[in-house]
Parts: structure tokens; C-alpha cells; sequence
């Protein structure tokens, strides 16, 4: 069993790798009008030499060296980092059955978990991470936003490279751009690349046109067939001018950071 593909990393406080782990229960849940976070079941943990000592230490021992909450880390099948998911502190743990080295812990969730109902847009992404612009099309509601959640906390290992260089030009399909949500998955594709990220409201645009987020402004941007989102996005936004709709917003915040965009 030591051989087999981890699908998560234990992360302690420190950002350090404290475990890898099978699998876990309780990652995904059901809604519930309950707002009160219950608890992860991590299975089949191979605990690094720190936790060792950590779980088999007396409380003395635990008080004085504690292993501060961290992040319950994704995996998609590759072994690359998907996502992480805070976590509060273990509370229980014992030898595991899916091997003599291992433990199964169990922890407190921390302040997110996802719906249950959209994991299997999550195990779409962890089994087969888009090779092409637009595969996040075929969902709607909630999977659509949480196609939107898992471009947002992937980014964290796509972006952190270098800019490309302003003036270039990057193209948007407008194909499927019908509500809010879609449009930041168009524009994340359009100058990242499929399943990219290029923010998620107008404050993250805002943030990546300043840079460090894989384009440097001035650039330009040719948006086909934006009559879709013209007609989509043309209800009123709070904050704006009376007769401007959230489809004038975003073409506002590309003009203040000095992009070009090309309505097709």
C-alpha cells in the first residue's frame, strides 16, 4: 500500500509537508442550514518524521511542540497540486488498515469546504485538467461556479512566473459567455490558456491587470462574438453610472489599465 498514488498532502502551518494521504472522508459535504463546520476523516496518511514524534508524543510533549493547523492539499492523478482546503487541528488518529506505516486522522474542517453536490466537477478536474479552451461549458449553476472556485484556487501554482510582455494581444471566445461567471472563465482562457485564471469579479480583473498574473497591460484584447455578452450581461450593476450595465463595467476596468479592447 506504501506505493500507492497519494490523492492528498497533509500541509502543516509552516507550509511544510507533514503527510500524504490515500484518500479523505468528510472533504466534501451535503448543504445543511447548519453553518457549524464538522470534521475531516484523512486516510491512510504516511506521517512525515515531525508527526511521527507528534503523535506519538505525550501531551506534554504535543503542548510544547504543536503542529499548528494547516491545509489538506488535492492531488489530481498526475501528482500535481489541484488545491488546498484549510484545516483545523487533529483531534483523533489511530494505526490505519491501508498500511502498517500509516494513520487515519481525523481533524477539524476549517472555514470552506465544497458541495458534495459538485464533486464531480472537482474529480473532472483531478482526473483530466482542461487541454482546451471552453470544456467548462457543458456546465451550469453551481458545477459552472465551481469550475470558477477551482480555476481560482489553482491558480496559486499557474501564476507566479513572469509576465508576458505588454502589447501583445490575446483573443477572447465569446462563444459561451452568457452570465458573469462565464465571462471569467472566457477571459482566464483567453490570456492563460485552458483552465486559466485572470480573476473572478471585477476587483481580482482589476488586480491581475496590474500584473503578476501572466499578462502585462497595455496588451490588447480582441473579443469575438461579444455581442453574447453584450446582451447577457446587460443588467444594471450597483456602484455604476444609472445607464451602464455590468457589461460596460468590464469594458471600463480594461480601459483604466489601458487595454484595448476589440469588440468582434
Amino acid at each position: 500500500m506504501d506505493d500507492v498514488q497519494p490523492k492528498f498532502l497533509l500541509i502543516d502551518a509552516d507550509e511544510q509537508i507533514c503527510g500524504s494521504c490515500i484518500d479523505a472522508e468528510g472533504v466534501f459535504v451535503e448543504e445543511s442550514e447548519d453553518d457549524e463546520l464538522g470534521t475531516v476523516e484523512i486516510l491512510g496518511c504516511l506521517p512525515s518524521q515531525r508527526m511521527r514524534h507528534y503523535l506519538s508524543g505525550s501531551k506534554r510533549y504535543r503542548r510544547r511542540n504543536p503542529l499548528g493547523p494547516g491545509a489538506l492539499r488535492i492531488l489530481d492523478t498526475a501528482g500535481n497540486s489541484l488545491a488546498e482546503f484549510r484545516m483545523g487541528e487533529i483531534i483523533n488518529w489511530r494505526p490505519s488498515p491501508l498500511g502498517r506505516e500509516r494513520v487515519d486522522l481525523v481533524a477539524r474542517c476549517g472555514d470552506y469546504v465544497p458541495s458534495s453536490r459538485t464533486r464531480h466537477v472537482w474529480e473532472r478536474w483531478r482526473t483530466a485538467r482542461p487541454d482546451r479552451i471552453n470544456q467548462w461549458a457543458g456546465y451550469t449553476g453551481a458545477d459552472r461556479e465551481e469550475w470558477l472556485t477551482i480555476v481560482f484556487h489553482n491558480s496559486r501554482w499557474r501564476t507566479g512566473h513572469p509576465d508576458r510582455s505588454s502589447g501583445r494581444t490575446y483573443g477572447l471566445d465569446g462563444t459561451h459567455v452568457t452570465d458573469k461567471v462565464s465571462f471569467y472563465l472566457a477571459i482566464g482562457e483567453a490570456v492563460n490558456g485552458p483552465g486559466g485564471y485572470f480573476g473572478w469579479n471585477l476587483d481580482a480583473l482589476s488586480d491581475c491587470l496590474c500584473g503578476g498574473f501572466g499578462a502585462e497591460a497595455p496588451f490588447t484584447l480582441v473579443w469575438h462574438r461579444s455581442h453574447i455578452a453584450r446582451e447577457s450581461l446587460a443588467f444594471s450593476f450597483e456602484g455604476a453610472g444609472a445607464d451602464s450595465t455590468y457589461f460596460d463595467v468590464i469594458r471600463t476596468v480594461f480601459e483604466e489599465h489601458e487595454v484595448d479592447v476589440v469588440l468582434r
